[in-house]
């Protein structure tokens, strides 16, 4: 007879994709590397994203995520 965990195991659904990393970017993480990680999490073109600060100027890619943030927060 099978223990509960066992039957369990072989119920359990497998997964088909492969997982994508959803969390927040690190605030000393650079907006270049955000900005890859997005296009090859979601399988888009090179240079399709681009991120903007609250005023619509684009963000260089050598700023900190953090900086990013404080703009966005301090927007109003």
């Amino acid at each position: 007879m099978a223990t509960k965990k066992t039957a369990a195991a072989k119920m359990a659904v497998k997964r088909v994709g492969k997982p994508i990393r959803q969390r927040k970017a690190k605030a000393d993480g650079s907006i270049g590397t955000l900005q890859k990680t997005i296009e090859k999490n979601y399988g888009l073109p090179t240079g399709s994203i681009k991120i903007v600060y609250p005023s619509g100027r684009k963000a260089r890619i050598d700023a900190d995520v953090g900086a990013l943030r404080t703009h966005w927060e301090t927007r109003g």
